[in-house]
């Protein structure tokens, strides 16, 4: 009975786990770039003193200016403001003081570039940092600052390539086949992230996407099958497994770098920081996974003997439905 009860609240996790990983609800803010050190920005809300929606604070140096409303609707909102002194640099910040979990921003630059970042709400509201769309850089330290930041967000925020390297730490043994393996996965994600971003492959995210599931459910598969005493060519060459799938996660990887607009004088400094903040937090989750199982040692904490596969079969599942979700989504809407 217990293990039965186990195995259905497994279950219900993995299922839930996707509808919640979406369950925001997510508001659209556009910020346009006007020129003159003037930005407007317009969403689709009721005006400030007709709702829940009070007006965004500016940084210090930002005033509103009268007059010069696009549009106050009651079902739309378009405000202009006024940098004073210079356009906004990545240290400046907007503040929504909105009961939202969360907006989705567009920022439209004078030089054709749009950029899209997703803001999470804070203990004062949702905080949009410039630093964190494409504008002006105050300083290099700023920059290098900015996608180190950007690269330990994506990674340990990205629970797909996170539950690779789980499902890798789960499949090798010893600590050189462990450093061998990962140092793989870090050349090959580092080499096609590279090329993505200065445009010498591309690919189209959503095949990308299934792809990195479908290497998440290999590694489940081959983790049972060594469990079962059948070796297979993952558990006899991690490091080659890793590497191949590590060229398919650098391409996700680009993606997220080139979806926040990149100008081309910053192209090497946020290739240069972005990868290391990537593998900044991949270091993270590898310290926290060996810290963990060194206590379950100390401790002598192990599962049961018939839910010893338990977590292989979840990371399974899983990744399984993920491959199902982002393969159906390539479909024409027609089927």
């Amino acid at each position: 009975m217990r293990t039965r009860a186990l195995t259905h609240l497994l279950l219900w996790l993995l299922l839930s786990l996707p509808a919640w990983a979406h369950r925001t609800e997510v508001d659209q803010v556009t910020l346009s770039e006007m020129g003159g050190n003037r930005y407007s920005i317009r969403y689709a809300a009721p005006p400030p003193g007709m709702s829940e929606f009070a007006a965004p604070i500016l940084p210090e140096r930002c005033e509103w200016v009268d007059g010069e409303d696009v549009s106050v609707l009651e079902t739309a909102t378009s405000l202009v403001f006024e940098s004073k002194g210079g356009p906004l640099t990545a240290e400046d910040q907007i503040l929504l003081p909105w009961g939202r979990n969360g907006v989705l921003v567009i920022a439209q630059w004078r030089d054709g570039s749009t950029t899209r970042q997703f803001f999470l709400s804070g203990a004062e509201g949702i905080k949009v940092e410039m630093g964190q769309l494409r504008v002006s850089s105050a300083s290099f330290q700023a920059m290098a600052k900015r996608y180190i930041y950007l690269g330990v967000e994506h990674i340990l925020g990205g629970i797909d390539h996170l539950l690779f390297v789980a499902g890798l730490l789960l499949l090798v043994k010893g600590t050189r086949a462990l450093l061998l393996t990962i140092t793989a996965f870090t050349l090959a994600h580092s080499l096609t992230l590279s090329l993505s971003v200065l445009g010498w492959i591309s690919l189209p995210s959503e095949p990308v996407e299934a792809i990195i599931a479908l290497s998440i459910v290999l590694l489940a598969v081959e983790n049972v099958r060594l469990h079962r005493g059948q070796s297979g060519l993952t558990s006899r060459y991690p490091w080659l497994v890793s590497f191949l799938f590590g060229l398919i996660h650098g391409l996700g990887f680009a993606g997220a770098l080139s979806e926040i607009g990149l100008p081309p004088s910053e192209v090497p400094p946020a290739l240069l920081f972005f990868n290391i903040g990537v593998e900044l937090g991949q270091i993270l989750f590898v310290l926290a996974w060996v810290t963990f199982n060194w206590l379950c040692r100390r401790l002598r904490l192990t599962l049961p003997p018939n839910l010893i596969l338990a977590p292989h079969y979840a990371l399974g599942i899983l990744s399984a439905y993920w491959f199902l979700e982002r393969s159906l989504a390539m479909l024409p809407a027609t089927f």
